[in-house]
């Protein structure tokens, strides 16, 4: 029975010898790799070969909506972004305000049309914003953001796949 405790505690130190290890070199690394900005930029990518983005935007609030579209539009124009092209990205991007209310709210619905899609490119109004705007975007996404509606639908993606071409 003695030589079973011995081994029991033999394990304890052994385990516990080697979590005491583990944590000093997670410790180190921590200290020693330097720690790099994680992009809180949102990500809105498309798979398909056009795609939907249906917006669900409060009565009140269009012509806000629609200011931050007109810098989005300005910033997909000026952006020089090496990784994408937002010239040839915006070629095939358009924004329509459309005239039925589907929610039974009063909400207006925006879709923005994109035919094709970049395959890999980010959709996202805030990050293609940012690459210009830099000083701006925080007011920019907090009008964006405060435009859509308050009910649990604000956008709507929808890929499409090409069925038929007539």
């Amino acid at each position: 029975m003695r030589w079973f405790r011995k081994e029991r505690s033999m394990r304890r130190i052994f385990l516990g010898g080697a979590f005491a290890a583990t944590l000093a070199a997670g410790v180190m690394l921590g200290t020693l790799i330097p720690s790099q900005q994680v992009e809180a930029q949102p990500q809105v990518n498309f798979s398909g070969d056009a795609a939907v983005m249906l917006h669900f935007v409060k009565p009140g609030s269009t012509a806000a909506y629609e200011g931050v579209m007109t810098r989005l539009g300005e910033a997909l124009a000026r952006s020089e972004n090496t990784a994408t092209n937002r010239q040839t990205q915006a070629a095939g991007w358009k924004v329509y305000r459309a005239g039925l209310d589907i929610t039974g709210q009063g909400n207006v619905m925006y879709a923005w049309v994109i035919d094709p899609v970049m395959g890999g490119a980010n959709y996202a109004a805030a990050t293609i914003m940012n690459e210009v705007f830099p000083g701006e975007i925080q007011q920019l996404y907090e009008t964006y953001n405060g435009s859509f509606t308050d009910a649990a639908l604000k956008q709507l993606p929808i890929n499409l796949t090409l069925v038929r071409d007539f």
